[in-house]
């Protein structure tokens, strides 16, 4: 009779055991927006709205417009890093937060001046949150379903066969160890910051560029001066290839990458030697376990894709969900073609637009060696030319 007790109790305890493991609170769908993770939230008892979730924001980031308009109150202000430079934010302070059926209170929020980008649908992007969450559950990103399914933190046991990988948090920021190879001379080990608000897919700091001589090893290379990050303020950045990067015992060969030239900001760090980005990270499935101090990568169907290079010489944003040509590169086939800043594309190859998708126009420019025909319109008046993409690096 002892025995059979002592049974009962195992299956008991175990059962118990496995049900409150890997506890559900929520599971929340996302839009994959140009690279950017885009859910929805809200705040106070607000009605929904769009938040980039970005593993790479140390706070939570609103719009002042938004803010004051759900009756968002300053309390203070301070000093925010963003990745390369500074800008002053109002604290907002004792906030509630409801993302899907997860709720966390009594929240800092900074209120910022900048308007963020639209997202290609048109709808305003309100702010930035990842910190927050990400210290309070255990959060999977799943690239194949496109959602963030977010777990009790305390019991939460890893059950997959993917690759862990220990992170340092610093400034509330997940490092990992990775290997560069710039070239086959130059090789070296350092910190990367885990960042799925980064829309590239390798970022090197200003002190290791300047360490490897960075700017004459990796050859080919174009230069286009831009806003980057929170703080909108702009850099120049620098765009070429390394011959490979290992993470997540993965080796990727010809990785696109921009050398940073910050003088300011996370990437001017000594501690920080770089970034990875959501174009290589969207290649894994990934579980951020902070509490464990743990990143779990599982490969997904993104592991084979193509990276993406630019054979236009422009990068194309929408506002109003019309396509808009922005960051022209000197010396480019943008240039050649007569495109400026701020022209809206009216019709690719005699297709209007508003009969196409906004994956099917940027799939249009990402296409090296053909040559398309473009109805732009600059100012009130339309223009026709044609563009010959040919790919920078």
């Amino acid at each position: 009779m002892t025995r059979f007790f002592n049974l009962l109790f195992l299956i008991c305890f175990f059962s118990i055991t496995s049900f409150s493991q890997n506890q559900e609170v929520a599971r929340v769908p996302f839009v994959l927006n140009n690279d950017h993770i885009i859910i929805k939230l809200s705040i106070n008892g607000s009605p929904e709205m769009n938040f980039m979730f970005d593993s790479g924001a140390g706070g939570i980031l609103i719009n002042k417009n938004v803010a004051d308009s759900i009756g968002l109150e300053s309390a203070s202000e301070r000093v925010n890093t963003g990745a390369v430079g500074t800008h002053t934010v109002s604290i907002l302070k004792g906030n509630t937060i409801k993302v899907g059926e997860a709720q966390i209170t009594n929240v800092n929020m900074m209120r910022d001046e900048k308007t963020f980008e639209q997202l290609d649908s048109g709808e305003e992007i309100a702010g930035i949150i990842g910190f927050h969450l990400l210290s309070r559950y255990v959060i999977k990103i799943d690239y194949n379903s496109f959602e963030l399914i977010m777990y009790n933190r305390s019991n939460y046991v890893y059950e997959g066969d993917g690759v862990v990988m220990p992170i340092v948090l610093t400034y509330n920021l997940p490092l990992i160890i990775s290997s560069v190879a710039v070239n086959n001379e130059t090789e070296f080990e350092g910190f990367f910051l885990v960042d799925t608000g980064a829309r590239s897919d390798l970022i090197i700091s200003s002190p290791t560029v300047n360490k490897f001589n960075m700017i004459n090893a990796v050859g080919d290379y174009y230069v286009l001066k831009t806003e980057v990050g929170s703080s909108g303020k702009k850099a120049k950045i620098m765009y070429g290839k390394v011959k490979a990067l290992e993470f997540a015992e993965h080796k990727f060969t010809e990785v696109p990458v921009i050398l940073s030239q910050a003088e300011n900001g996370v990437l001017s760090f000594s501690g920080i030697d770089g970034i990875i980005g959501n174009r290589i990270l969207k290649r894994f499935n990934i579980i951020f376990d902070y509490p464990r101090s743990l990143i779990y990568l599982e490969p997904n169907a993104n592991m084979s894709k193509k990276y993406s290079i630019n054979v236009s010489g422009f990068s194309i944003i929408f506002k109003k969900g019309k396509p808009v040509v922005k960051n022209i590169i000197d010396r480019s086939p943008a240039t050649r073609a007569g495109l400026k800043n701020g022209d809206y594309i009216i019709a690719i190859e005699g297709v209007v637009v508003e009969d196409l998708t906004t994956d099917e126009i940027r799939n249009y420019f990402s296409q090296e060696g053909t040559k398309l025909k473009l109805v732009i319109r600059r100012g009130g008046k339309l223009k026709y030319t044609e563009i010959k993409l040919k790919a920078l690096i």
